[in-house]
C-alpha cells in the first residue's frame, strides 16, 4: 500500500477536525479579546445582563456542536469510502454496520448533548424576558421618587432587583414561567399562593418564596453592616404574565408587574429618613455601577 492510500483516506477527517478546533479557538478568542469602551465610568447593570452573557455563551456552545454534528459523521463516510476505493478495505457489512455504529452512537450523543443546551437556552431566554419585563416595570417607579437597582451581586447569587424608597428597602425577585394551553388552546394564567407555596396549573413552587426572603435577609444583613446601623429589607416576589389569587393573607407579597405602582404605595412603611436613604443609594451603587466594557464575566457592552 502506497503512502498516498493511507494518508489521502485520513485528509477528510484532519479536515474536519482543524475546522472544528479552529472554530472553537475563535470562540474563545473572541472571549479574551478585550478593547477600551469609549465610555469612561462605570455604568449600572440593567435587567438580565447576568442572563445575558450566559445566553452569548451557551450560543456559541450550540454552535460548535451542532459543527461537530455535521462534520465527523460525514469525516468518518468520507474515510471508509477512499479505504475502499483505494482498496485498503474490502466492502463487508461488518465495516458498513460498524461504520453505522460508530456514527450512529456519535450523532445519538451529540443529539443528547444539543437538546441540553438547547433547554437551557430556552429556560435562559424565558428567565431573561421575565427579568426584562420586571426591570421595565421597576423602572417607572424612579418617576415617583423611588431607587431601582439591577442584577445586585451578592455572594455567589444575585439578587434581581432592589428598591429603595422613602417606605422602605425591597429585594424583588422575578420567577418566569411558561404558561400551559387548555384544550381550547388559551392560556391558562391564574396562580394561587397561599402565604408558603405557589400553585401553578401545571404544579407547584415551594423554592421561590423562601429563596426571595432569604435573599431579603441577605441584603439587609449587608445593608446593616455597610450603612453603619440596622436596615431591615423586605422581600417581594413578580410573577410576570400571571395573575395572582392569594388564599392566604399571610406570606411576602407575590404580584404581577402590573400591580407594582400600587404596591409600594400601599404597603405598610418602614419609614427612611432622607440620610438613611442617601447612604442606602451610596452603597447599592458601589456595588451595581460595574459595567465598565468586555470582559470574559461581562460581554454585555456595545463594544465587542
Amino acid at each position: 500500500m502506497s503512502l498516498t492510500q493511507v494518508v489521502l483516506p485520513l485528509l477528510p477527517t484532519g479536515a474536519g477536525l482543524v475546522l472544528i478546533a479552529g472554530l472553537a479557538q475563535l470562540v474563545r478568542w473572541q472571549r479574551r479579546r478585550r478593547r477600551v469602551a469609549p465610555v469612561a465610568q462605570s455604568l449600572e447593570r440593567f435587567p438580565g445582563q447576568d442572563l445575558l452573557a450566559r445566553l452569548e455563551t451557551l450560543s456559541e456552545e450550540i454552535t460548535i456542536q451542532v459543527v461537530t454534528l455535521l462534520v465527523l459523521p460525514t469525516a468518518l463516510y468520507a474515510i471508509y469510502i477512499s479505504h475502499l476505493h483505494f482498496g485498503a478495505l474490502a466492502a463487508t457489512w461488518v465495516g458498513v454496520l460498524g461504520l453505522v455504529g460508530l456514527s450512529g452512537a456519535f450523532a445519538a450523543f451529540s443529539l443528547v448533548r444539543l437538546r441540553r443546551l438547547l433547554a437551557e437556552r430556552r429556560n435562559l431566554r424565558l428567565g431573561y424576558l421575565g427579568e426584562m419585563a420586571v426591570g421595565h416595570a421597576l423602572n417607572r417607579l424612579m418617576r415617583s421618587g423611588f431607587h431601582v437597582f439591577h442584577g445586585f451581586p451578592a455572594e455567589g447569587f444575585d439578587i434581581d432587583h432592589v428598591v429603595v424608597g422613602v417606605n422602605g428597602v425591597f429585594a424583588v425577585e422575578t420567577r418566569a414561567r411558561a404558561k400551559p394551553l387548555r384544550e381550547d388552546g388559551r392560556r391558562q394564567a391564574v396562580v394561587e399562593y397561599d402565604g408558603r407555596c405557589l400553585r401553578f396549573p401545571d404544579g407547584y413552587d415551594q423554592e421561590m418564596v423562601p429563596q426571595a426572603q432569604a435573599r431579603a435577609q441577605w441584603l439587609s444583613e449587608w445593608l446593616s453592616t455597610a450603612a453603619g446601623e440596622p436596615l431591615a429589607a423586605r422581600a417581594v416576589l413578580a410573577l410576570p404574565g400571571w395573575f395572582v389569587k392569594r388564599t392566604s393573607p399571610e406570606g411576602l407579597p407575590v404580584v404581577n408587574p402590573g400591580q407594582f405602582d400600587s404596591l409600594f404605595r400601599h404597603i405598610p412603611p418602614r419609614t427612611l429618613s432622607p440620610e438613611q436613604m442617601a447612604r442606602i443609594v451610596h452603597q447599592l451603587e458601589q456595588k451595581c455601577r460595574d459595567v465598565a466594557g468586555c470582559s470574559r464575566e461581562t460581554r454585555a457592552c456595545a463594544v465587542c
